[in-house]
């Protein structure tokens, strides 16, 4: 099974998801991807276990990119979304040579410019693949306003380096250590992140409790001036994905305030690693990921009081009460793991591809 992956720069997550498609039998991989950027700076070095790579930073990389696939000849062709053009080329020209996959994790949010691309999604999107990979819900709204029917619609696209993150709670279980009584932020020091929301809130809260629990920051970006100077925060600039799992066991409530966030993967990485969750509704992953009073609770991004009202009350939580809401985290997290990612691209290219249904 030849699996050639177009895609943007690679990350931890990815990385896991790919190790447990390659340790299937007569799995091979060919993966095309761009070069990290400065505000994600993933260490290249846990990607040299893959044969078969091409970085590429510029257009001109990609010139030999048609005559590459071809010697490799790939029966699955996955490509990240439609914004590339040279992906977009070669899921164009090979229509009919191999099962194309097409990711996207845009949520349907009705703008003026998701209502066009639905209206030329049948000559622009949909010659590009034969399936669409999702990661929840909100996404498959989209997909099927584009004219993808459900059969073509796959689900499960993002799951984080499960094993890694959950032995951080079973540790905690084995050890009967309590939650830590530390804030979390993970992610681009932007705005779209929310970054200033959280750091007023934060303040707020500390101003509206005796006892305010730290915050930790990790992520690197132009907004850092903003919050490292504040009373409580601590910012550690961005961390490799070897190196989150040690984050999340120092904290005990991933706050992300995001006002744009597609999906929202440390989410993911945190209800793994048995923690509460704060999360705007603008979050992608909130309707699988979250569920309110049972593991964390959700905001609006603009309502920066009700964000420090949130974090009075978790912080006022019990011992007891946040072991509870830990394990219902982790509970959560088990719907998604690089095995089941694994497992829902080969069975679907099994059972719903052409030259798979034949074979089997």
């Amino acid at each position: 099974m030849r699996v050639a992956v177009l895609w943007t720069s690679l990350s931890g997550y990815l990385n896991a998801c790919l190790k447990e498609l390659s340790s299937r039998d007569g799995v091979e991989l060919f993966v095309i991807h761009e070069a990290s950027s400065e505000s994600a700076p993933f260490d290249a070095s846990q990607f040299t276990w893959i044969p078969r790579r091409f970085e590429w930073s510029s257009k001109r990389d990609l010139r030999k990119l048609e005559e590459m696939l071809r010697v490799f000849d790939p029966e699955i062709m996955i490509l990240p979304s439609w914004h590339i053009p040279a992906y977009r080329r070669m899921g164009r020209q090979f229509a009919n040579r191999c099962w194309r996959v097409m990711t996207m994790d845009h949520p349907w949010l009705g703008t003026l410019r998701q209502r066009f691309g639905t209206l030329i999604s049948c000559v622009y999107v949909k010659p590009l693949a034969d399936v669409v990979w999702l990661p929840g819900e909100r996404q498959a709204t989209f997909a099927r306003k584009l004219g993808f029917p459900q059969t073509a619609i796959l689900s499960g696209l993002y799951a984080c380096d499960h094993s890694s993150f959950e032995a951080i709670h079973l540790a905690r279980l084995a050890q009967g250590k309590q939650v830590p009584r530390k804030f979390l932020f993970v992610g681009r020091l932007v705005k779209d992140k929310g970054v200033d929301i959280l750091a007023r809130a934060y303040q707020l809260y500390r101003q509206q409790t005796p006892a305010p629990w730290p915050l930790i920051c990790c992520g690197s970006g132009p907004m850092r001036s903003e919050i490292e100077n504040e009373g409580g925060i601590n910012v550690e600039g961005f961390v490799q994905p070897d190196k989150l799992p040690e984050v999340l066991d120092r904290a005990g409530c991933l706050i992300l305030p995001s006002r744009v966030e597609p999906w929202g993967l440390v989410v993911h990485e945190a209800t793994a690693s048995g923690r509460l969750i704060l999360a705007s509704e603008n979050v992608g992953c909130v309707p699988h990921l979250l569920q309110p009073g049972y593991n964390g609770f959700v905001f609006s991004s603009r309502d920066v009081a009700a964000l420090a009202e949130l974090m009075v009350r978790v912080s006022a939580l019990s011992d007891a009460q946040m072991d509870e809401m830990s394990q219902a985290s982790y509970s959560l997290s088990r719907q998604f793991s690089p095995r089941q990612w694994a497992n829902i691209l080969l069975d679907s290219y099994k059972y719903c591809s052409p030259k798979g249904r034949r074979a089997h």
